[in-house]
């Protein structure tokens, strides 16, 4: 994949966003940088201070960390979407998380200082980061609330509905530890589906 093929995707995502001018566009990309992960292959790894921002061009990550000596699957993340540890990030702390390929995965890498470079310089990319965080906060928020509030038939529900994509690519232990349930809990789950 060319540099200019591998940018399509962001580009169509973030145009639906914000619409940067051809000066503003040009600044954006000579700050991305192009990565490849194998399948199995970390992202990041707990301990480490996530400095970046990453936006899956194709394939699929798996957010997890270890609670309570358990690994546990946090999220997934698909094609068309961003990534990172964002307390990490943005509190600059260790990361208690990792980020793991689970298929070959094409990202394009967003270093922090490069990005707050382009903050400080373009405001339409400053307003791009805010409505983005804005966006993953709405959604931690809705993941809370359904936790909280909603049966295991529900939680599957809602995610088949969210991630379909996901069901035929990931091994189904790591979906049933994301719901928090057991792998004989979503076989039944998924029969009754």
């Amino acid at each position: 994949m060319t540099d200019n093929e591998s940018l399509i995707k962001i580009e169509s995502f973030i145009k639906t966003i914000v619409q940067p001018n051809k000066e503003e566009w040009d600044a954006f990309t000579e700050i991305v940088q192009f990565k490849t992960l194998k399948k199995k292959e970390l992202l990041l790894e707990e301990g480490r201070v996530c400095n970046f921002i990453a936006f899956v061009n194709k394939g699929v990550l798996r957010e997890y960390s270890f609670l309570n000596g358990k690994e546990t699957t946090l999220d997934f993340v698909d094609e068309n979407h961003f990534t990172s540890d964002y307390q990490s990030f943005i509190m600059e702390v260790p990361s208690k998380q990792y980020l793991e390929a689970l298929t070959d995965v094409d990202l394009l890498i967003l270093k922090k200082d490069a990005i707050n470079s382009l903050y400080d310089k373009y405001k339409v990319w400053e307003r791009f980061g805010r409505l983005i965080i804005e966006r993953i906060f709405c959604l931690v928020e809705q993941k809370r609330k359904n936790i909280i509030s909603t049966s295991n038939d529900e939680q599957y529900r809602d995610f088949v509905a969210a991630y379909p994509q996901i069901l035929q690519k990931v091994p189904q232990y790591y979906i049933a530890s994301y719901l928090g349930i057991s792998p004989e809990h979503l076989s039944r789950l998924r029969k009754k589906a």
